[in-house]
């Protein structure tokens, strides 16, 4: 699901004339790129999987037990965006990574734990750094793409800039998308209840 999302973000982008398609599966010519992206995998599981444990996991239970389900998410989606903060960071990028942080708890709790969300932030982030030689919230991974090399053109505000996807108005239009989705399946499954 992370694959499939990221590739309709990316592919909105280039739609949108953002992207010129350079070289078509460079990486499988690099022979050291490929052992990179393998370790790049290894790398994104520990990551996004430490995340997903201590912002979703953790964060986010204490929380909601604390005080209530909904202000545990926006402090917990406040943390988070916080840590991923960088100094002089275009507002649109601040605001995709809260909006990714809402869309990544309000997934935990639809389904009850955190395994879901872990698998997609995983798959987001490895295909990003590794598919299309794009930077994964501004880190270039500097290996040659898998699928396609996508040069940014046009913009910022459609291509992300520096930060990649991730700060490209279609990025955020998705999250906003995700996050209403998820927040509409949740009041209707406590409606039902």
């Amino acid at each position: 699901f992370g694959f499939a999302t990221l590739g309709a973000v990316v592919a909105a982008i280039w739609a949108a004339g953002g992207y010129h398609p350079r070289a078509f599966a460079s990486a499988f010519f690099a022979p050291r790129d490929l052992i990179g992206i393998g370790i790049l995998f290894l790398c994104f599981v520990v990551q996004a999987g430490v995340e997903e444990i201590i912002f979703r996991g953790w964060l986010m239970s204490a929380l909601a037990r604390k005080f209530n389900v909904a202000l545990a998410v926006v402090l917990t989606c406040a943390t988070f965006t916080l840590l991923h903060y960088s100094r002089g960071q275009e507002p649109l990028v601040t605001a995709s990574v809260f909006l990714f942080s809402a869309f990544a708890c309000l997934w935990a709790l639809e389904a009850g734990n955190i395994w879901g969300v872990m698998g997609w932030h995983i798959g987001w982030n490895w295909l990003l750094a590794t598919g299309f030689e794009l930077p994964v919230t501004g880190f270039d991974a500097r290996v040659s793409a898998l699928l396609v090399k996508l040069v940014p053109h046009g913009p910022d505000i459609v291509t992300g800039g520096s930060h990649g996807p991730e700060g490209s108005v279609i990025c955020l239009i998705f999250f906003v998308g995700a996050v209403a989705t998820l927040l509409w399946r949740l009041r209707n499954g406590a409606q039902a209840s």
